[in-house]
């Protein structure tokens, strides 16, 4: 390893460091911010293998309606960064093709894996009244909600609301 390479892969490290102590301290100045009332809400990525976890996205909601309105908004978004539609803008047409579930993969045919979808768990979460309904009772009692979308390659996909008191 060169003397550049060493000097480029520590001024990497170095980098990354800051940035995540930087971040570290938004967070934490957002979540201890308001005199304790709100609702906090994360988007993370959970490795089920290393249990390594990355916060994806944070919001401090003023109470629980808002919080769930924030977790309806998200999980749309996070489904179609996990399995983008055909029509996503920045891909080239005819990079992404829809897939017809339960089909075996042939050549130059759309691909079902037939695993855990957590883009479909995701995509349906704004839709479910009776967990909506369920999720603000839970955080009008101060308590956790929490819906997990696993992928079967041992990422957990995690979006949580819960009541700072």
């Amino acid at each position: 390893m060169s003397a550049m390479d060493f000097t480029a892969l520590c001024l990497g490290a170095l980098i990354m460091t800051v940035s995540a102590a930087l971040t570290g301290f938004a967070v934490a100045a957002a979540r201890n911010s308001g005199g304790g009332t709100g609702v906090w809400c994360e988007a993370t990525v959970l490795d089920a293998d290393t249990h390594r976890e990355w916060l994806l996205d944070c919001h401090r909601a003023r109470n629980p309606r808002r919080a769930l309105r924030w977790i309806r908004a998200q999980a749309p978004r996070l489904a179609d960064r996990i399995d983008p539609p055909p029509d996503a803008s920045w891909a080239a047409p005819g990079t992404i093709r829809p897939y017809e579930p339960g089909r075996p993969y042939e050549p130059g045919k759309p691909y079902d894996p037939g695993g855990p979808d957590p883009a479909a768990v995701l995509r349906r979460r704004p839709l479910d009244g009776v967990a909506d309904r369920e999720a603000l009772r839970v955080l009008e009692d101060g308590g956790l909600h929490v819906l997990t979308a696993s992928d079967g390659d041992g990422l957990r996909y995690r979006l949580s609301a819960r009541a700072l008191r």
